[in-house]
């Protein structure tokens, strides 16, 4: 790992809080689903945290689950005061996790630990790699590993159309029963305000959930295209 100028020299992410309201249909199990998530990012000098909270049921959310992850890390680079960078790598940050459901089937809490690796992009935005020991919480499941890369990309097509894309991918080990599972929710988004000169506000768009073997369910897929709408806070 090479160290070299001061960590002020780089570029942070300020990712920010929004809102987001998502519905989608023809899921084999439901129907139709409707979400409500808020999802923050923010960072404290060396301290950094992403975290979400979903609202998730049918198209009238009553009695909906409530679904949470945070994630708190701590930046090397600024924790030290020096950059740590390797090739495309621009820091190293220390992370861990919760994952918890309230209201499904059965109760569902997984404690993760690991680290996550940002790498450098032309121009702002956001691509990172994270890399956990997981662990379900229950005497039936062992620890395995989850990668999820990320991505938070500005698409500038014209002065007044600019896009948005946004995601991740969860790739989860064998947790003991069921099998490996991987999650994608990539996200497009057209910035509506800057139609109006008011950029960053509110968003247009669409997000395409797509597990495989759901929960570990070895053969049990879910594809949906969701309509998004993102109002930043």
């Amino acid at each position: 790992m090479l160290l070299h100028n001061p960590a002020t020299a780089q570029v942070i992410y300020k990712g920010g809080s929004n809102v987001q309201l998502l519905y989608g249909r023809n899921l084999e199990r439901s129907g139709e689903l409707a979400t409500v998530t808020f999802e923050h990012f923010g960072d404290y000098g060396a301290l950094e945290q992403f975290g979400f909270a979903d609202l998730s049921n049918s198209a009238s959310l009553a009695s909906p689950d409530l679904y949470l992850e945070w994630y708190p890390k701590v930046s090397l680079s600024r924790a030290t005061g020096q950059e740590l960078t390797l090739g495309p790598i621009s820091d190293v940050l220390l992370a861990g996790g919760v994952n918890v459901l309230f209201g499904g089937a059965e109760d569902f809490f997984v404690y993760l630990a690991g680290s996550a690796f940002k790498f450098r992009i032309p121009g702002p935005g956001l691509l990172q790699l994270e890399a956990y020991y997981y662990r379900q919480d229950g005497r039936a499941y062992s620890g395995t590993y989850q990668f999820t890369p990320s991505w938070d990309v500005p698409l500038p097509v014209s002065e007044k159309v600019r896009l948005r894309f946004r995601g991740f991918m969860d790739f989860i080990g064998d947790r003991g029963p069921g099998s490996t599972q991987y999650l994608t929710q990539p996200q497009l988004f057209l910035d509506l305000g800057n139609l109006w000169a008011k950029p960053g506000k509110v968003f247009l768009g669409s997000e395409w959930r797509y597990w495989n073997n759901v929960a570990g369910i070895e053969g049990l897929d879910e594809s949906v295209l969701q309509a998004n709408v993102l109002f930043s806070l």
